[in-house]
């Protein structure tokens, strides 16, 4: 019976978000990209060669049908504008780093016909806006809108001085000549930030992204609305107000600071010094993380719902590093299915030495095991050298690991000491290293359901030192610094998103609080819905105010009626967004 009543809900959860179209974790349309640092700076020749644009982070794919992975997401909209048919379906890839206020934004583009849009300023290519700091939106193109027997990629910008950019014609491609097939372009585009009254305080910058595909034409006047067909994909608006938010993150490097005092290796992250400590914070829209991926292995049903923050800080004691983590996670548990578990997995290097794959030293601190109530487990691999590091776990109240019947955990903290002179550091130097947080949730033995269950790694620096899966490797360097506190750092900023939160408590007798954000002043429904998928009761349908709300619902249907125990779900809907969570009322 337990498993028919699984089965049924996981139905409802699956035809819900049919109906209403939505894709895991707005890997369409999402409302921000977490933008990475360039480990070096890119030299604009349109060619994509450098390292940094081929490592595995979050981009956007312009693609009519495009069914999103994990870190790939699709853009807002379409629009066929002329022809009947889109017979090209070009595909263009488009990705943003940035080094300080310098940003980066590269294409990568398939076309097969590249060309103006006959006597017209459009072309192949790229249409953007970015808002600049005072609110003034400011264009800048990078197209084939160039008329002629093969002609480059043309940049222009509305404010001089401000970017410049280059593209590169594929081997076999020849723009505005109908008689052969193209191979695609490349192009690189920086954008001066500072230029646009940017400062290294700033994070969020509104941008819109139109990608430009007019297919068949010569760039002969004329030719515009009568020959081949014309789509258009923007991200954003297609010329309008309604932005994007591109978030400029990852800090390279940290300050560890100095202390005397030894630590109590207990994970309580007690110590004075900690208060004092510099930290990044690793998790979903942080400006001080490097990236993460949010989906199943691919599995498009799955959500990220519970998207935890873990606040990882530095200190050090002579070579000893300390590293503190502090997580809000409110499911503390292992990947049932596999070794993965929630807590820290640190990658460390000897001093001057990058290691590849086989070499790579490998620092666990996670909720291995599977045991109701356990701590962390502290594990390091054979590379490590002997005594390297060590490392302890705390519970707080309300955290009971790897099970989901006690309602919402309070997150953990954790403890990590690291000596470094036995990989070759000294006070002093920059420690290189890697900290990824994995982020397990609903996935334990007693609550474990494929496209319910969530599985996000989030981290400062590389996820996972394997050629397979991440060509290049990114280190972070954390200073042995001669500092004894840190004054106040750059703000971190979290996704100003739609959200729809756990309910608490659950399970829950006779009521529960349900709690959302809105980013914006919008229309909000929030309805309860039965295992058979029968509505029971409308608890908001409104329009509200930007900001975080919460509404009750006491068990009651829509004539007052008390309902019996079981498993509910309650579904939030926007015009453009919705979620939907599951909740237990037991009797």
């Amino acid at each position: 019976m337990k498993q028919f009543v699984t089965m049924l809900g996981l139905a409802f959860i699956l035809i819900l978000a049919a109906n209403t179209k939505v894709r895991a974790q707005g890997h369409v349309d999402p409302p921000f990209l977490q933008i990475q640092s360039a480990e070096h700076p890119i030299d604009l020749d349109g060619q994509l060669n450098e390292t940094d644009w081929q490592r595995r982070f979050d981009h956007l794919v312009f693609q009519e049908g495009f069914k999103p992975g994990d870190v790939e997401y699709g853009v807002t909209k379409t629009l066929l504008v002329s022809g009947d048919t889109y017979l090209d379906t070009t595909t263009t890839i488009v990705r943003f780093l940035h080094r300080g206020l310098d940003l980066y934004i590269s294409l990568q583009s398939d076309d097969k016909y590249v060309n103006k849009w006959g006597g017209s300023w459009e072309g192949d290519g790229l249409f953007m806006k970015i808002w600049d700091k005072s609110g003034v939106p400011k264009e800048f193109k990078l197209y084939f809108n160039a008329s002629g027997d093969d002609p480059d990629m043309v940049y222009e910008e509305s404010q001089a001085g401000s970017g410049e950019g280059v593209g590169y014609k594929m081997p076999g491609t020849v723009v505005n000549d109908t008689t052969q097939i193209d191979e695609g372009y490349t192009a690189e585009l920086i954008i001066h930030l500072d230029q646009l009254g940017y400062s290294e305080e700033d994070t969020d910058i509104p941008v819109i992204l139109n990608i430009f595909d007019p297919d068949k034409q010569t760039g002969t006047s004329g030719e515009e609305w009568n020959i081949g067909s014309y789509f258009k994909l923007w991200w954003g608006s297609e010329w309008g107000s309604e932005t994007r938010i591109l978030r400029l993150a990852d800090p390279p490097y940290r300050k560890s600071i100095k202390t005397d005092e030894t630590i109590n290796l207990d994970g309580k992250l007690d110590e004075a010094f900690w208060s004092k400590a510099e930290s990044v914070t690793v998790g979903k829209g942080s400006t001080t993380s490097t990236g993460g991926w949010y989906m199943q292995w691919g599995d498009t049903s799955n959500s990220y719902t519970d998207q935890s923050m873990a606040v990882v800080k530095f200190a050090h004691n002579g070579t000893d590093l300390y590293v503190g983590v502090q997580s809000n996670d409110s499911s503390v548990c292992e990947w049932s299915p596999g070794w993965e578990a929630d807590g820290l997995f640190l990658w460390m290097t000897f001093k001057g030495v990058t290691p590849g794959s086989g070499d790579r030293m490998e620092i666990k601190n996670m909720y291995f095991g599977n045991t109701v109530g356990s701590g962390a487990e502290f594990q390091v691999n054979a590379n490590v050298p002997t005594g390297g590091a060590e490392g302890a776990s705390y519970e707080p109240d309300g955290t009971v690991t790897h099970t989901e019947t006690n309602g919402p955990d309070s997150g953990y903290s954790l403890e990590v000491v690291i000596h470094t002179d036995l990989f070759g550091y000294s006070v002093g130097d920059t420690v290189m290293l890697s900290v990824v947080i994995w982020d397990l949730d609903y996935a334990s033995s007693d609550a474990y359901q494929q496209g319910v269950s969530d599985y996000a790694p989030n981290w400062w620096g590389t996820q996972w030192v394997d050629p397979n899966f991440e060509k290049y490797y990114m280190y972070r360097g954390v200073i042995l610094s001669e500092e004894t506190a840190v004054d106040d750092q750059r703000p971190v900023k979290v996704a100003e998103n739609f959200d729809l939160f756990q309910n608490y408590p659950n399970p829950f007798n006779p009521s529960t609080t349900i709690s959302y954000n809105l980013p914006k002043r919008t229309d909000v429904t929030i309805e309860v819905f039965d295992l058979l998928g029968q509505k029971v009761k409308t608890l908001i349908s409104a329009t509200q105010s930007k900001g975080i709300h919460s509404v009750v619902w006491n068990g009651t249907d829509e004539s007052g009626k008390k309902v019996g125990s079981g498993l509910y779900f309650y579904k939030m809907t926007t015009q453009n967004f919705s979620r939907i969570h599951k909740m237990i009322l037991m009797k």
